[in-house]
């Protein structure tokens, strides 16, 4: 990711992205592990940093058995692809591709054949050499989709889902057949009901620009080429998430397509336990999500700030940070990035932010961190945007229109190798371990051809403490904010090992007051207890609901909820 690290949902210590098999894929249909290494269309993570100090910049993942259909239940007519899965080959040939390929409404894409190159690639280019699936479903409905599901099942085929390819495990890619929703990307707006319809492949720039021009708005993170299913299903923090709540708060119905295949419209009165598990359950368990329709809000005026300070400000930066956040009004919200970058001498600390309330009274907001801290030593321009704008500026994107923020996000200049990982703050750091925290971040000075590296703190609070935490399964209600620890290098090529064991490390040594939580949007396959640190105590009725709609596990990948029957 290579922002400017001062987002959410978002890789690499910049700006945040802020979503197998169906695998899951952080912008996909099921998923909810984000990237973001570069700005599309924009700077790099570092050129990005340097500009948002003059400017303002904030922030820089089996056929159906009857045809009756209950309420909420959409069921396309069943489809014979070959035998069942109990006698079916494992990995079925051309003519069962082929099979498939008549069933869909755009082309199957195979090895060798036009196209296939360039959707393959992930966002995160360390996984170019590994993910190669013998094929690609560009779906274009969600009968595409649920012929895709009843393949897979009848083959016994691994599946993996993708929309934008962000998925921090390398997750919505592999061996067996990808379905890639990336154009089913539609959104419409209802401005009398403040609902928006929003289709799985829309990614996050195009829901901002079609909201914005609409003048509504929601609750989202600010890589633009996240798509907004995978971020949504894990939770979704984003700029504005002290005053709307996580993205997922929002939603008020989920289109998905369940091992089955059938697409079911679920929402509090159909299908309620899937409903509440695809709030915040994460990506790949339970289905592939088609469509979402969440509750918007008119637009607001967002006003940005910047604020760094140098390596001896560091610890106080941090510290101060959480007292003013713990005390901060709903429509402030802020990230604090302490961010280690070779180019430069010693550790920067930042802190960039939103505040959605009256413009005259931001300097009264940012009075009480800078009387703690001092004055910074960069602070940018502080603006204030149309949300449009804002989106935008946020994104990197700010003089750019929508299709330039998008184009070529997969090329080679705009992918930057990264590795991360996370934890969720429940309790502000002690001094101790903002100590341990900034020891743990300039540590990344040291290491062998780092791009840039660091550790995001990003504020929860506000609206996200209002709900329950078994209201939805985004268990970490009360945290303080989510902790990502990123390192980025240049050549995808290079062995990511020493990477990967300074961001863990990063997060071991938070580990004595962060515990071994951690957030499924930034997941790491090495968390072994993954179930324990991304759901805690709703992980039981998680599997209860994926017992119920994926009894067969047909929807599994490294890191997924297990059924229990």
């Amino acid at each position: 990711m290579h922002h400017t690290g001062l987002d959410p949902e978002f890789p690499g210590t910049g700006r945040t992205a802020l979503g197998g098999p169906v695998i899951a894929d952080g912008g996909t249909t099921t998923s909810g592990y984000v990237a973001c290494v570069t700005v599309a269309g924009g700077p790099t993570r570092r050129e990005a940093l340097r500009w948002a100090g003059g400017v303002g910049l904030t922030t820089l993942l089996v056929a159906c058995s009857s045809r009756r259909t209950p309420a909420g239940v959409v069921s396309p007519a069943p489809v014979s692809l070959g035998p069942s899965a109990s006698s079916a080959p494992s990995a079925p040939g051309i003519v069962g591709f082929d099979q498939l390929s008549r069933r869909l409404s755009a082309p199957l894409l195979r090895p060798g054949t036009p196209g296939y190159g360039a959707r393959v690639q992930l966002y995160n280019p360390r996984f170019d050499a590994t993910r190669q699936p013998a094929a690609i479903a560009a779906c274009t409905t969600s009968e595409d989709v649920a012929a895709c599901v009843r393949f897979a099942s009848d083959a016994r085929m691994p599946l993996h889902l993708r929309a934008g390819g962000h998925s921090y495990g390398g997750w919505s890619s592999g061996p067996g057949l990808v379905v890639d929703v990336s154009a089913m990307s539609s959104v419409v707006v209802d401005t009398a009901a403040f609902r928006a319809r929003i289709g799985a492949g829309a990614r996050l720039a195009q829901v901002y620009d079609a909201l914005a021009r609409k003048g509504v708005s929601i609750a989202a993170g600010s890589c633009p080429t996240v798509g907004l299913t995978g971020l949504t299903l894990g939770g979704g923090v984003g700029v504005l998430t002290r005053a709307y709540g996580l993205t997922c708060d929002a939603v008020r119905s989920v289109q998905v397509v369940t091992a089955d295949g059938t697409v079911r419209e679920v929402d509090a009165q159909h299908d309620p336990d899937l409903f509440w598990a695809l709030r915040g359950g994460g990506g790949g368990s339970f289905g592939v999500v088609t469509a979402f329709t969440v509750e918007v809000r008119p637009a607001p005026i967002v006003n940005t700030f910047f604020l760094s300070w140098p390596d001896s400000n560091a610890e106080v930066v941090l510290l101060s940070w959480q007292d003013w956040m713990a005390h901060a009004d709903n429509r402030l919200w802020s990230t604090c990035k302490l961010l280690a970058d070779p180019g430069r001498v010693g550790l920067r600390a930042l802190i960039a932010g939103t505040w959605i309330g009256p413009s005259v009274e931001l300097d009264s907001q940012l009075s009480r961190v800078l009387r703690a801290v001092g004055a910074p030593e960069v602070a940018s321009q502080r603006r204030a945007l149309s949300y449009g704008q804002a989106m935008l500026l946020e994104a990197g994107c700010s003089n750019d229109s929508v299709d330039q923020c998008l184009s070529g996000a997969l090329g080679p200049a705009k992918r930057q190798p990264f590795s991360a990982t996370s934890s969720i703050l429940a309790e502000p750091l002690p001094p101790a371990g903002a100590a341990a925290a900034v020891a743990s971040a300039r540590a990344g000075l040291g290491v062998a051809h780092l791009v840039e590296g660091g550790i995001s703190f990003d504020a929860l609070g506000g609206k996200v403490a209002a709900i329950a935490p078994a209201d939805t399964a985004f268990v970490h209600r009360g945290a303080v904010a989510t902790v990502q620890y990123t390192a980025t290098w240049g050549a995808p090529a290079r062995d990511p090992a020493p990477f990967d064991a300074h961001v863990r490390g990063q997060r071991a040594s938070l580990a004595p007051w962060a515990g071994t939580s951690a957030y499924v949007n930034y997941a790491d396959p090495a968390i072994t207890d993954y179930a324990k640190a991304y759901w805690g105590d709703n992980y039981p009725r998680l599997q209860a609901v994926k017992g119920r709609y994926d009894p067969a596990n047909l929807f599994t990948f490294d890191q997924a909820v297990r059924s229990t029957s």
